[in-house]
């Protein structure tokens, strides 16, 4: 079993094409600055919080947009193009940005950046699916995160640097981290295009087909909920979590402690505890690591010494690490492989949607009740628990245990 081999070995036989999506991720989490930088910049060029705050709400926006695109794009003309064009689409645009002249002219760039920027994401998901084996799909998709972690914990540093010197240098350094991402995708990644739809499924079907196919398919979409349910609960680690850290005294420099304990911890353990949750059924470890995210959640709104409110860190820290490998991975026990793209897709798309309600509608019920928003926290997570072991996938014919062959260059 991949479980049972040593750590060391199984990044070994990880194949070269995950590799090369991991280094990606790196460069692009790394070079991460408009996201980071946009609101200090608008202001800076004399427009107000609540304006630039629509900005960064627009790139917001295109990344929902840019996700649904993706998943098309992967399936209809292959992964590494889509990779491809989303890196130079987003890497033009990001260096546009600093020129642009007005609000308005400004906030329709984020937003194209925002489409272009997550425009790779479902292609990577799904090519992660097509080369790696079975076996260690979760292993590949703990490393993934291990990428992204290290890359927004260092980058956001070398832009603090950038932005001293010119906030033109900020938005150049992001373009070209996208822009090497691309390179590195064309002359690395392999070009072949998806597997043709298995005329068995296509007749199961309906004649159903793209997003409507995803759509219909009733467990995965409450896999989905669960995913929203998710991220609403742990986007409260920087919407309000921050809030309750004012409230109970202590000043900013206390939060940012305990979002370093979140990455530290993150970083040490999730690629050792892969080893042991990617034994167990997946829906089980992720309604698990679910209802421990809402414990660690709910708990945060009954404390206020330092070292207990590390301690809810801790409980959701380990939260995060026990179901996100799992439930990265876990699309691809529904989906076909003609379908990849739009299935990793639609994961993005429940994501930033939890993204989005989790600050909006967080922010509304702490300011109604502290109190009261914590517990419906755990409570949101319970549901999402409860979502994900209703989600079953569908039984489809054994899979070889040999390792996945990377797709043949398209002609």
């Amino acid at each position: 079993m991949a479980g049972e081999e040593p750590l060391r070995r199984r990044l070994r036989n990880l194949p070269g094409s995950a590799w090369v999506i991991f280094s990606g991720m790196f460069l692009i989490k790394f070079g991460n600055f408009l996201n980071v930088f946009l609101v200090l910049f608008l202001v800076s060029r004399g427009f107000s919080a609540f304006q630039a705050g629509v900005a960064l709400g627009v790139v917001g926006v295109g990344a929902f947009v840019g996700n649904a695109i993706g998943g098309s794009v992967a399936d209809r003309f292959g992964r590494r193009n889509a990779i491809a064009v989303s890196m130079f689409g987003s890497s033009a645009a990001t260096a546009l940005v600093p020129l642009a002249d007005g609000l308005l002219t400004t906030t329709a760039l984020v937003g194209v950046v925002g489409v272009f920027a997550q425009l790779y994401r479902p292609a990577a998901g799904a090519l992660l699916v097509d080369v790696v084996p079975e076996e260690q799909r979760v292993t590949a998709f703990a490393v993934l995160r291990l990428a992204i972690n290290v890359g927004m914990a260092v980058g956001p540093l070398v832009g603090g640097l950038l932005s001293g010197a010119s906030y033109t240098y900020v938005f150049l350094g992001d373009a070209l981290f996208s822009l090497a991402f691309g390179v590195l995708a064309l002359c690395t990644l392999p070009g072949g295009r998806p597997p043709a739809q298995d005329p068995a499924e296509a007749a199961a079907e309906g004649g159903r087909g793209g997003y409507r196919a995803v759509f219909a398919d009733r467990p995965y979409l409450l896999f989905l909920g669960s995913m929203v349910a998710a991220t609403f609960v742990y986007g409260q680690s920087t919407a309000t979590l921050p809030l309750h850290v004012t409230d109970a005294g202590f000043d900013n420099k206390v939060y940012g402690l305990l979002l370093g304990l979140n990455a530290l911890l993150c970083v040490l353990i999730e690629l050792p505890l892969t080893r042991h949750t990617e034994r167990r059924t997946p829906r089980r470890v992720i309604a698990a690591g679910l209802l421990l995210l809402g414990l660690g959640m709910a708990l945060t709104g009954a404390v206020q010494a330092v070292w207990l409110l590390a301690l809810t860190v801790v409980v959701w820290t380990v939260a995060e690490t026990v179901y996100t490998p799992i439930a990265n991975a876990y699309p691809a026990e529904f989906s076909p492989a003609h379908l990849r793209g739009r299935y990793q897709g639609a994961e993005g798309i429940a994501h930033t949607l939890g993204g989005a309600l989790g600050p909006a509608v967080g922010g509304l019920l702490y300011g109604i009740s502290a109190p009261l928003h914590w517990v419906v926290c755990g409570a949101v997570a319970a549901l999402g628990a409860g979502l994900a072991l209703a989600a079953v996938p569908p039984a489809r014919a054994p899979k070889s245990a040999a390792p996945a062959a990377e797709p043949a260059p398209a002609a």
